[in-house]
C-alpha cells in the first residue's frame, strides 16, 4: 500500500516538472522574439524597411519650362568687337595690328571659322586681313579655327603689312607722318574704319548651322 502511494506521488512530481519545464521554454522563446524586434512590436509594423525619398531634379532649366527647344537656346549670333587697332614697328617696317574680341552668348559651343576685314583711314585702305579658315560645315581640324564654349569670349590678334598707300602715312616706327598728324589734330573724330565679315558654326546638338555676319566699327587713333 505504501509503495503504490510513493509511486503515484513520484509520477505526479515528474509530470508537474515536465509541464513547468515546457512552460518556461515557451515563455523564454516569446521574450526572445520580442527583444529582437522591439520597434516592430511597438509601432505595429511588419519589419518592412522604410523607402528613402530621392530628391527630384528641378525642372527650371528644362526646355519645357523655358518654352524653348535646345536648338533655340543655341541660336544666338556671336558678338564681335574691336579691342584695338594700331601701327607697330616690326623689323624696321610698319605693320598694322588689329585685335578682335568674339563672345558666344549661347549655352552650347560655337566655332569661329574666319574673320575677313579691311582697315581704312581717311578713305585710304591701311591693311586687309583674313584670320582662320573656312570649314564649309565640316571640321576636320581645330588648328585653323577658334572653338568658343558657351558664355565665353576669345581674343584674336592679327598683324598685317601696310598697303603701299598706307606706307606714305607712317614712318618705320609706326608713327604718323608729321603732315598727316597735323591734319588729324584739326579733325575732331578721326578714327580707323574697320569693316568685314566673320563666319562661324553653331553647335546645336545633332544639328549645326553655319552663319556669317558683317561688321563695321570705328576705332580712334592712338
Amino acid at each position: 500500500m505504501n509503495t503504490r502511494v510513493l509511486y503515484a506521488v513520484g509520477i505526479g512530481i515528474i509530470i508537474i516538472g515536465v509541464v513547468f519545464y515546457l512552460f518556461n521554454i515557451g515563455f523564454l522563446s516569446q521574450n526572445s522574439e520580442s527583444n529582437d524586434n522591439p520597434e516592430s512590436l511597438v509601432n505595429g509594423t511588419n519589419d518592412v524597411p522604410t523607402q528613402s525619398i530621392q530628391p527630384q531634379p528641378s525642372p527650371s532649366d528644362s526646355p519645357e519650362t523655358t518654352g524653348l527647344t535646345p536648338q533655340q537656346l543655341n541660336s544666338q549670333n556671336l558678338s564681335l568687337s574691336v579691342n584695338s587697332v594700331k601701327v607697330i614697328p616690326v623689323n624696321n617696317d610698319s605693320r598694322l595690328e588689329t585685335v578682335f574680341k568674339v563672345y558666344n552668348p549661347n549655352r552650347g559651343s560655337a566655332i569661329l571659322e574666319t574673320v575677313t576685314y579691311n582697315v581704312y583711314l581717311d578713305n585710304v585702305r591701311i591693311a586687309s586681313g583674313d584670320v582662320g579658315s573656312r570649314t564649309e560645315g565640316f571640321v576636320d581640324s581645330l588648328e585653323s579655327v577658334y572653338p568658343i564654349i558657351g558664355n565665353q569670349s576669345i581674343v584674336i590678334r592679327d598683324t598685317e603689312s601696310l598697303t603701299e598707300d598706307a606706307n606714305s602715312l607712317f614712318d618705320s616706327q609706326g608713327n604718323m607722318v608729321a603732315a598727316i598728324a597735323d591734319n588729324s589734330n584739326s579733325t575732331t573724330s578721326q578714327a580707323y574704319d574697320v569693316n568685314g565679315t566673320y563666319f562661324y558654326t553653331l553647335n546645336r546638338g545633332s544639328d549645326t548651322q553655319v552663319r556669317e555676319n558683317e561688321f563695321n566699327f570705328q576705332y580712334p587713333l592712338n
